[in-house]
């Protein structure tokens, strides 16, 4: 893992180079895009290593993340050794020269000396420019102290976690050197070192070596007293006034230490300290990159709270050995580098694994010796079993050829099994044309999908005889995981089909009576919707002889009248119709439904009846019901029954309390559901499980078919039928029904009809 995390780096390193040209970095898209300017401020003279992996984290990630171009311009302030304010002017003066034509899009000031040129002068020399200050200064946390484009990455040292780490895993420490040089920065870490420590001088003897020059900061490292330990801060300048490359004074140091020594930031890590809480160079170039990103995106910085960096534990592998520091010891989480590993370390897991192949080779030899035999003699035991199946078994494999037959498929299809083996697609032949798309579509399935699968289609025998078969196939995979082939099985339906038709020509039989039975309860409603249209006709043929045996025939209105009869006669004819339709006898056929035009047909034809004389109906329709694939006429037989049923519950209530409800609903745009509501007498909860068994009715003339069929037309539907009591008074039957998928959709309002 850690190799190729090495690799990573390196290609994403080689990377960032291809894609670095005159200060730029290139996106994957940027020949038609803006390029985008970036000023970087370091606070150090070039040359730096925290400041080039900064750099070199900030470039990579803005390569990898961002897709337009990026001009990345870097200046070194260099204002620890030059701190006069007249040399801080005149950079002042020349980055207003240089900088404001072309003006940048983004100013990054990193550590406290640019960050506090840039709080001081920066809206005169960038003004409204966004800004991002990266700085170990706590005060850039508090937003009213920053200007509207600036916003802040706080980055900083942990002394405190630094000291109990050393306490954590060196408990035998009393004395602590701190270290730290005589420049502003290195004065600012020992003042935040003297402040995070004054709380721990009980527990450890604090010293700080400072203010001292390098030679004699070794001499002194050198003579430390056991039970000690050295943190290092920052060294740059010394009392001498000699300035030095941190990490450079720190490994000299190291190697003359007489204690173990820590630090704070992981450019140290490989120049002589143990490890510590240190603050990373690379996380703080990806943060400011993502900041950068984020703005460039749209994100105003005023916007943008203010954040925290993380320090990371690490350690350096040679050191800890140095020392004597058990790798136990460390906290968890911890990362530790520039390990390495003896020949047994590295291998081991292959010389353990070759002794003990060596070791079970032998069995294994005999397992597999044992294995053969075994599986020999259960492909004979099970090959028995197939041979004896009543069904037509196969096995096929992935090229369709077949490796197996049983004997069944002579007396299922009249064909050989040498007529299979010699000629695969056979199989197909043999299904009658109308079927080949159901198999096609199972074939190409079960090869895209693998799963067990099931479906029926129609053969043709060798003597021409149809039969129904049932086809299932399981397919066979590997211990890999990889399809092998189909094992396949097909079974002689055709007397069951042969038993399903007939069952299915009697249960269409018996709706047929029970919808004459039902018409047969609306004579009255059928007599008023033809003679309704007969006595118009009547009356328009009385005033058509009127006007036309006129001294002066009124042709104008003769034509009207006449005009009026073919209009009333169509009236007449669609009643008939409907009810040739409702009593004609043939198969269901399914067509897309508008449930509620179906029952808004349904009320139209019985309005006028008897039955329903004096009785208040209500219909409640969704509106932009979907439509249902079903049969028209079955379906308005299912509601025409549950209209009479709620009907005769209430026949003795008396007539102004007698009110019916249809209603239709669309739930979760899956199911229509429609319902009707009764103010009857409710269902007895004792005859409620019984309600949709054959020939059970609690009316004294009933069949005691209506719910059952009408519950056998809902099965077939794809819904369901139900019945139960309203809380208040009466019942409710209701069904659902699946919608179609041609997403059609009716119109319909909220209608109230009394």
């Amino acid at each position: 893992m850690k190799a190729l995390s090495v690799l990573n780096i390196v290609a994403a390193t080689i990377v960032a180079l291809l894609l670095l040209r005159s200060g730029s970095i290139y996106g994957l898209q940027t020949e038609q895009s803006e390029t985008k300017r970036i000023l970087v401020l370091y606070s150090y003279h070039e040359g730096l290593p925290w400041d080039e992996l900064i750099d070199e984290s900030f470039r990579n990630t803005l390569a990898f993340q961002s897709d337009f171009s990026i001009e990345i311009n870097v200046e070194h302030t260099d204002r620890i050794r030059y701190a006069d304010d007249k040399y801080r002017h005149k950079l002042i003066d020349l980055y207003r020269h240089k900088y404001s034509h072309p003006k940048m899009d983004l100013i990054i000031g990193v550590d406290d000396e640019a960050v506090d040129m840039l709080l001081d002068f920066g809206e005169k020399v960038f003004p409204e420019i966004p800004t991002v200050l990266i700085t170990a200064e706590p005060k850039t946390l508090q937003k009213d102290l920053l200007k509207p484009n600036m916003t802040s990455l706080l980055w900083g040292v942990d002394i405190r976690a630094n000291v109990e780490l050393i306490g954590e895993i060196l408990p035998q420490t009393r004395h602590i050197f701190v270290v730290a040089g005589t420049s502003p920065s290195d004065h600012e870490a020992l003042k935040l070192a003297q402040a995070s420590l004054r709380e721990d001088t009980k527990r450890f003897a604090i010293r700080y070596l400072t203010d001292i020059s390098a030679k004699d900061l070794i001499k002194k490292a050198a003579q430390l007293p056991e039970q000690s330990a050295l943190l290092y801060l920052v060294f740059s300048r010394d009392a001498e006034g000699k300035s030095f490359v941190p990490r450079k004074i720190l490994s000299i140091l190291s190697k003359h230490a007489s204690v173990p020594v820590f630090g704070v930031l992981d450019t140290y890590l490989g120049y002589g300290i143990v490890g510590g809480n240190l603050l990373s160079a690379e996380v703080q170039g990806k943060r400011c990159a993502e900041i950068a990103l984020r703005i460039f995106r749209g994100e105003s910085p005023k916007d943008m709270i203010p954040e925290r960096t993380l320090n990371q534990l690490m350690f350096d592998w040679r050191q800890l050995k140095r020392w004597g520091i058990s790798e136990d010891k460390l906290p968890p989480g911890s990362i530790v580098r520039f390990k390495t590993y003896s020949f047994w370390e590295l291998y081991r897991g292959y010389i353990v694994a070759a002794l003990f192949l060596i070791l079970l080779q032998s069995v294994l030899i005999s397992f597999l010796l044992w294995q053969r035999a075994q599986r020999r003699r259960a492909e004979e035991k099970y090959r028995t079993v197939a041979d004896f199946t009543y069904d037509w078994e196969y096995w096929a494999n992935l090229d369709d050829s077949l490796e197996y037959i049983s004997p069944s498929c002579e007396r299922i299809s009249g064909y050989k099994i040498q007529d299979f083996i010699a000629n695969p697609p056979l199989f197909k032949e043999i299904i009658v044309p109308e079927d080949r798309e159901v198999w096609d579509r199972h074939y190409h399935d079960s090869r895209q999908e693998p799963k067990p699968r099931e479906i029926q289609f129609r053969i043709q025998t060798r003597d021409g005889e149809i039969r129904w078969i049932e086809h299932n196939c399981q397919p066979v995979i590997d211990r890999q995981g990889s399809l092998q082939g189909f094992r396949a099985g097909n079974r002689d339906i055709s007397e069951r089909k042969k038993a399903e038709f007939e069952v299915q020509q009697q249960r269409n039989e018996l709706a047929h009576v029970t919808r004459a039975a039902a018409l047969g309860e609306l004579t009255s409603s059928i007599a008023h919707q033809i003679n309704q249209p007969l006595a118009a006709i009547r009356n328009y043929a009385n005033a058509a002889q009127r006007f036309l045996s006129q001294s002066e025939p009124d042709l104008s209105k003769a034509r009207d009248a006449l005009e009026g009869i073919a209009r009333d006669d169509r009236r007449a004819a669609e009643v008939i119709s409907s009810i040739r339709e409702l009593l004609r006898k043939k198969e269901p056929r399914y067509h897309p439904v508008q449930v509620n035009q179906a029952i808004r047909e349904v009320l139209a034809f019985i309005r006028s009846d008897a039955v329903i004389e004096g009785l208040t109906i209500e219909t409640v329709l969704a509106p932009a019901l979907p439509v249902v694939m079903g049969d028209r006429v079955q379906l308005q037989q299912v509601l025409l029954n549950l209209i009479l049923n709620a009907v005769d519950a209430m026949n003795k209530v008396e007539p102004d309390k007698r009110k019916l409800v249809i209603k239709t609903e669309n739930k979760e745009d899956r199911d229509v559901q429609v319902s009707v509501r009764d103010h009857g007498a409710g269902i007895d909860e004792a005859q409620r499980a019984k309600l949709f068994e054959s020939f059970f009715s609690t009316k004294p003339k009933g069949m005691g078919m209506g719910l059952a069929i009408s519950q056998r037309i809902i099965h077939d539907h794809g819904g369901r039928i139900w019945g139960e009591n309203n809380p208040d008074i009466g019942a409710t039957f209701g069904f659902t029904l699946p919608t179609g998928n041609n997403g059609q959709h009716c119109d319909q309002q909220k209608v109230t009809d009394d």
